[in-house]
C-alpha cells in the first residue's frame, strides 16, 4: 500500500485560490492531512478555519519560503507534498510521485511539472523559460526514473521529510527566490537525489493577463544568486559564476525595465553579508559539477531564445 502524504500549503493573500487548492486536495486520497502555514492580511485563516475538510491551520509568521520548513516538522507523514495557495496537483500526479519515492530510496525530492493555467486555459506549460523547460534542460520522453536536475518547483514536489530537514530545509535568510537551488545542493552533498518527473501534472493557478516580476523578485533573485555562489561554491568556482549571474540578472533586469532593482539586490548582498557569511560551507566540487551541469549554457539559451522571440514579435 503507497504510504499517506501531508500537504504543506504556503499562503499569503490569495483567500479564494487557497480554497480552491483545499477544495481540490479533498479529491486526493494519498493526502490525509493538510497544514497551511499562512502568514495572510485578508482572512485566508479565517477561511482555513470554516473549510469543512482536513486542513490544519498553522501561523508562525512571515517566513517566506522558511515557512516550508516549519510545516514540514509538523507533518506526521515522512512524504510531504509541497505546494503553493494558487497549486494544485491534478489526478495521478501524487500517485506518480509516491511511486517514484518508493522505487528510488535516495530521492529525496520529486518534482512535477507545473504548468500555469488560468481556468481551462493553459497559459504556459513546456515554452521556453517554463519549470519544464528548465528541469528537461532538453531532454526528452518521460522515464520512470525521472530527470536529474539542479533545481525543484517548490510550490509543486513531494519532499522526503527526514533528509530534507537534516539539509536544513529553506535557507531563511533568502527569504524566497534561490531556496530550491541551495536545498539541492545540500541534499546533494548528503547523497541524496532532486528529480523531475514531467507526468506528474501540478496547475499554478495565474491569470491571462499576468503582472511581469516586480522590482523585488529581481532585487531578491540578484542577491541571493551572490549570496548562494558564496556559501555553497569553492572560490575558484563561486566567483566566475557570482560575475556570470550578476551580468545574467543584469541584462533580465534591463530586459524588464528594472535596472535600478538589480542594484539595490547586489548592494544588499554586499551590505548583508555578514548575516549570511557564518553559514558558509562549501560543497564537493565534483558534487557541485555534477549537479549544475548545464545550469550556465541554460541561462544564455533563455537571454537569445527571449531576444529572438521579442525580435519575432516585432
Amino acid at each position: 500500500m503507497p504510504l499517506p502524504v501531508s500537504a504543506v500549503i504556503l499562503s499569503f493573500n490569495r483567500r479564494d485560490r487557497l480554497v480552491r487548492v483545499l477544495d481540490e486536495l479533498e479529491r486526493q486520497d494519498l493526502v490525509d492531512e493538510v497544514l497551511v502555514v499562512d502568514a495572510s492580511t485578508d482572512g485566508s485563516d479565517q477561511a482555513v478555519l470554516e473549510h469543512p475538510g482536513r486542513a490544519r491551520l498553522l501561523t508562525p509568521g512571515d517566513l517566506g519560503a522558511a515557512g516550508r520548513n516549519f510545516g514540514a516538522q509538523e507533518a506526521r507523514n515522512e512524504y510531504v507534498l509541497m505546494l503553493d495557495d494558487d497549486s494544485y496537483p491534478l489526478p495521478g500526479a501524487v500517485e506518480r510521485l509516491v511511486a517514484a519515492m518508493d522505487a528510488n530510496p535516495r530521492l529525496a525530492v520529486a518534482s512535477g511539472l507545473v504548468r500555469d493555467v488560468d481556468e481551462d486555459v493553459i497559459v504556459q506549460s513546456t515554452e521556453l523559460g517554463s519549470f519544464d523547460w528548465w528541469l528537461r534542460r532538453g531532454r526528452e520522453g518521460e522515464p520512470a526514473e525521472g530527470f536529474d536536475t539542479y533545481f525543484f518547483a517548490e510550490g509543486g514536489c513531494l519532499i522526503r521529510r527526514t533528509p530534507f530537514l537534516a539539509a536544513g530545509g529553506f535557507f531563511g535568510p533568502y527569504f524566497f527566490t534561490l531556496s530550491e537551488v541551495d536545498v539541492t545542493m545540500r541534499l546533494a552533498a548528503d547523497g541524496w537525489e532532486t528529480r523531475y518527473f514531467p507526468d506528474a501534472l501540478i496547475n499554478h493557478l495565474r491569470p491571462l493577463i499576468y503582472k511581469r516580476p516586480s522590482s523585488r523578485t529581481i532585487r531578491l533573485r540578484t542577491r541571493n544568486n551572490q549570496w548562494h555562489l558564496w556559501l555553497r561554491y569553492p572560490p575558484a568556482m563561486a566567483i566566475p559564476r557570482m560575475l556570470f549571474h550578476g551580468a545574467f540578472d543584469l541584462l533580465e533586469a534591463l530586459y524588464r525595465g528594472l535596472p535600478k532593482a538589480w542594484l539595490e539586490g547586489i548592494t544588499e548582498a554586499w551590505k548583508l553579508r555578514k548575516t549570511v557569511a557564518p553559514y558558509r560551507a562549501p560543497i564537493d566540487p565534483d558534487i557541485l559539477r555534477r549537479v549544475e551541469d548545464k545550469r550556465t549554457r541554460q541561462h544564455v539559451e533563455l537571454i537569445v531564445g527571449s531576444v529572438r522571440r521579442r525580435l519575432t514579435k516585432r
